[in-house]
C-alpha cells in the first residue's frame, strides 16, 4: 500500500531489486549480530527456489500489478493465494477438505470477484485485465513459494530464511533483466535524484522486510499454519486504514464488502485447524 506511488513513478524491477538491496543490508547486519548455525544444504536449496520464486518473480510481478490496479485490488489479488495454497496442498501433499473449507475457499473467490469486477477501482485502462493477469501471476508464485518455504523452516531460522531468499532473488532479478530487458533498461535507475524520494523508499522497505517478509516466515515456523494465515488475512483492513490515513480515499462500499466476505471465506478455511 505504501509502495503504490513508487510502483507508479518506478519499473517494476527497478522496485523489486531496490527493495532486496535495502532488505539484504538490514538482515545481513541482523544475522551477522545474532550468529547462525548450520545450514542443510537440503533446506538451502529449497530457500534458494523459494526466493527465486517468491521475490524474483513474486515481488516483481505484484509492483507491475500495482502499477495499473488500486493497492486494495491488489490485495485482494493476493488473498486468492491461501486458495492456491490449499489446491496445492490438496495436488501435491494428497490433503482432503471438509465441507467448511471448500466454503470457504468459494468465499474467497466471490469476496475477490466482488472487488474486481467494478472497472473503477482499476486505475488504468485497456492494460487493467493484463493488471490483473500479472497480479494472479504473482499469486501463484508467492504461494509456491510459501509453501516450500514452510518445510525448510524447520531446520533454518526465520531471519536466514529470510536473508537466503532475499539474496536469491536479488540474483533472480539481475538475470531477468539481462536477459529479457532491453539494452535502455539494463541500467538500473536505482540512484535517484531526488535522494529524500530514496530514503523514504529505503525506510518503508526496511519496515516491510521486518514487518512483512520476516515475521511472516516467523509465524509459519512458530504458530499452527491456520491460525498464521488467519492473522495474515486481515491485511485488506489495514489497507482501508492506510488508505484513509495516507492517501486520503474514502473506502467504498463494495471495497468494504468484498474484504469483509474474503476474511469470512479464511476464517472458514481455518476454523478446523484453529478449534481442534
Amino acid at each position: 500500500m505504501l509502495l503504490k506511488p513508487y510502483a507508479e513513478q518506478f519499473s517494476a524491477l527497478t522496485l523489486t531489486f531496490t527493495k532486496g538491496v535495502v532488505a539484504l543490508v538490514v538482515l545481513g547486519a541482523a544475522v551477522l549480530v545474532s550468529g547462525s548455525d548450520a545450514i542443510p544444504s537440503g533446506a538451502f536449496w529449497i530457500l534458494f527456489a523459494s526466493g527465486a520464486l517468491g521475490i524474483g518473480i513474486a515481488d516483481t510481478l505484484f509492483f507491475r500489478a500495482l502499477r495499473e490496479l488500486s493497492p486494495h485490488s491488489v490485495v485482494q489479488l493476493m488473498l486468492l493465494g491461501q486458495v492456491a495454497t490449499i489446491g496445492m496442498a490438496v495436488v501435491f501433499l494428497g490433503e482432503s477438505l471438509i465441507a467448511l473449507e471448500w466454503t470457504g475457499v468459494a468465499l474467497v473467490i466471490v469476496g475477490v470477484w466482488v472487488v474486481l469486477s467494478d472497472g473503477r477501482q482499476m486505475s488504468g485502462s485497456g492494460r487493467s485485465p493484463l493488471a490483473v493477469l500479472y497480479g494472479l501471476a504473482s499469486v501463484l508464485a508467492m504461494a509456491a513459494s510459501v509453501t516450500m518455504a514452510k518445510g525448510a523452516l524447520e531446520s533454518v531460522e526465520p531471519l536466514v530464511a529470510t536473508l537466503i531468499c532475499i539474496a536469491v532473488g536479488i540474483a533472480s532479478v539481475v538475470l531477468i533483466v539481462s536477459v529479457f530487458s532491453r539494452s535502455s533498461e539494463r541500467r538500473f535507475h536505482f540512484f535517484w535524484t531526488d535522494w529524500r524520494t530514496a530514503a523514504k523508499f529505503a525506510a518503508i522497505a526496511a519496515f516491510i522486510t521486518f514487518g512483512g517478509f520476516f515475521l511472516s516466515l516467523l509465524a509459519l515456523k512458530y504458530a499452527r499454519l491456520a491460525i498464521a494465515n488467519t492473522l495474515l488475512s486481515t491485511e485488506p483492513l489495514f489497507v482501508l486504514l492506510i488508505a484513509a490515513v495516507f492517501f486520503k480515499e474514502r473506502p467504498e462500499a463494495r471495497r468494504v464488502i468484498g474484504s469483509l466476505i474474503s476474511l469470512a471465506g479464511i476464517a472458514c478455511i481455518s476454523a478446523k485447524s484453529i478449534w481442534s
